[in-house]
């Protein structure tokens, strides 16, 4: 009892006294606050914890380089194919928002034609090819899978590149030959940008990258031609091997019209690929073309040579309207296949083809006019000098579409479709016209140095047939085809 009596006045006193019990106040609650920091909360524990633990991790995360492997991708375009895109398969999964299109540094290396050795004054060999290095831009870059279809975190990184009629094709054209071939070598360096990093899903970075430049294109991606046959082989009673390619359309119990495309003559060989995207046959492999014919099969035979050469010995360039020494080897692949395939209606076989393809058309229809449906040769190369009067007549009842650009200074429209066209009218046959000035890009995607639309060779005309722009008086070329019959 005294010693609460005595406290109380104590503290009465200190009262009195001004400051003192706000002081001893103070440092109580500092006392406290001490305490509180030695207790901490276990929550409290974990953060610091972890906080912890990142500063160890950042302190361990290393830079280092991955090494990688590339799978191309290729598309056809109006003017041939392009490699649109390359996938790069890396060591290690890279994280998805590390990737951008400005990581990545490209530069295609590939066979050319010297079309240099060909300028006035030059000592450099033409017949020999050389190798060229370009800066492709990259237009987008993402994390994919195996496919390039955009997925999450992913050991493959999708390089998409630019491309235009100037940039981007696999294929080397041979003046000399007049024939393409897949470039060989055709490289890509993909590399980091310079100061450009990657994340990999483990946190490290990702400071450089080593990828196998050569692009391998039989394990290249195709996607136009995943519902394609392009190991079709045939060969003839004349003892002619004919490679081909060939599309089916959804069985449905239903027969359905054949449609046959031959090619130019810079697409020969023993490889489909090179007829099937060096003019855009894929678009006939399209939905657009196949709801039009309501389902169609499609035939596009590769010549192993030119489809003009009139004589074993290779002779084509001046065939003046001789038979081909393939006539009767393709016309026996195509019964082949008819015969083969039971829904292929046989009343309508339709036929057609540009330049060099464009006279194996009217070679076919000349002498076998009873066969098909209808014809559609496109800047066609049979002389007209070389038509009789008799053949003209047989062809009158054959409905035959002709397409061509009045600037085509490679198979001249005066000497070859213009004069068969008016003999034909003359007697009242069934022949149709898409004639255009000149061959231009229509997608207003592609210029020329004036800003105008690219301006395509005048031959090209059968770019406007796959991209479906000829018409005749309000008529529809791709929907005239589907109502052919014989």
């Amino acid at each position: 009892m005294k010693r609460k009596l005595l406290s109380v006045i104590l503290c009465t006193a200190l009262s009195l006294g001004g400051v003192a019990c706000g002081a001893a106040g103070e440092s109580v609650q500092e006392s406290s606050a001490e305490s509180k920091t030695v207790e901490t909360p276990a929550e409290n524990q974990n953060e610091g914890k972890e906080e912890a633990k990142e500063e160890v991790k950042e302190e361990t995360k290393v830079a280092k380089e991955l090494n990688g492997s590339q799978r191309a991708v290729i598309v056809g375009q109006d003017w041939g194919p392009a490699v649109t895109k390359t996938m790069v398969k890396l060591d290690e999964k890279v994280k998805a928002d590390s990737v951008s299109a400005d990581d990545f540094k490209v530069v295609e290396t590939k066979e050319m034609f010297n079309w240099a050795a060909l300028a006035e004054g030059s000592t450099e060999d033409p017949t020999k090819h050389v190798e060229y290095s370009f800066d492709r831009t990259v237009v987008d870059a993402y994390t994919c899978d195996e496919n390039g279809e955009k997925a999450a975190d992913s050991e493959y990184v999708a390089v998409e590149l630019s491309y235009n009629p100037d940039e981007g094709s696999p294929f080397c054209y041979d003046l000399f030959k007049g024939n393409n071939t897949i470039c060989n070598p055709y490289n890509l360096a993909v590399t980091l940008a310079d100061g450009a990093t990657l994340a990999a899903e483990s946190g490290d970075d990702i400071v450089g990258i080593t990828v196998d430049e050569k692009i391998d294109f039989d394990s290249a991606i195709y996607p136009q031609l995943t519902k394609t046959d392009m190991t079709g082989s045939f060969t003839g009673s004349k003892g002619h091997t004919i490679k081909y390619a060939s599309y089916e359309p959804e069985a449905d119990g239903e027969k359905h019209a054949l449609v046959i495309w031959l090619h130019g003559a810079g697409e020969g060989g023993a490889d489909p690929r090179l007829n099937t995207l060096g003019n855009e046959v894929t678009a006939l492999y399209s939905d657009a073309f196949q709801e039009v014919m309501g389902g169609a099969y499609v035939l596009a035979p590769q010549c192993p040579t030119f489809w003009m050469q009139y004589d074993e010995e290779g002779n084509w360039s001046n065939n003046t309207g001789v038979d081909s020494i393939f006539l009767t080897d393709l016309k026996e692949l195509i019964d082949s296949y008819v015969e083969t395939h039971e829904n292929v209606d046989a009343d309508r076989i339709i036929i057609g083809g540009c330049s060099n393809g464009g006279y194996m058309t009217m070679d076919m229809i000349l002498n076998y006019p009873d066969f098909f449906a209808a014809a559609y040769p496109i800047c066609e190369a049979y002389m007209d000098s070389g038509i009789t009067d008799d053949q003209i007549k047989a062809i009158k009842d054959l409905p035959t579409w002709f397409v061509y650009a009045k600037n085509d200074t490679t198979v001249d429209p005066t000497q070859f479709e213009e004069p068969t066209i008016k003999r034909l009218q003359a007697i009242g046959a069934d022949v149709h016209t898409s004639v255009f000035d000149d061959v231009h890009d229509t997608s207003d995607t592609y210029k020329g140095q004036d800003g105008a639309a690219y301006q395509f060779m005048g031959h090209w005309s059968w770019i406007y047939f796959f991209n479906n722009e000829c018409e005749e008086n309000g008529v529809n070329m791709w929907q005239w085809m589907s109502e052919q019959h014989r």
